[in-house]
């Protein structure tokens, strides 16, 4: 039996000024929600949210909506931050770890 996290999502059509993200090539494969990432990780909402707003998890894109996407290299940067989280790294530490300083 399949759910609806095992169907890929179409690409999303490119929305003015939002596609790319900044500095990244138009996504190829997979690409996931935000619902799809916390569901992936089990992530409650306020920690996906600080997450987001902190830059540790950079969308990849956007719909033309402003949904944002993932593809799955952060869906795997998630999931190498919850393990360091697991670990007691600190937040400075992992952004050191990602190379992605405080915005």
């Amino acid at each position: 039996m399949s759910d609806a996290y095992d169907t890929p999502m179409p690409a999303a059509e490119p929305a003015a000024g939002r596609w790319p993200a900044a500095g990244r090539a138009a996504p190829s494969g997979r690409l996931y929600m935000t619902g799809d990432l916390r569901a992936a990780t089990g992530l409650p909402r306020t920690h996906m949210d600080f997450y987001l707003r902190e830059g540790i998890v950079r969308p990849t894109a956007r719909t033309e909506s402003g949904y944002l996407l993932f593809d799955e290299a952060e869906l795997e940067t998630l999931r190498a931050v919850l393990r360091w989280r697991d670990e007691g790294v600190g937040i400075r530490e992992i952004r050191a770890r990602l190379g992605r300083p405080a915005d």
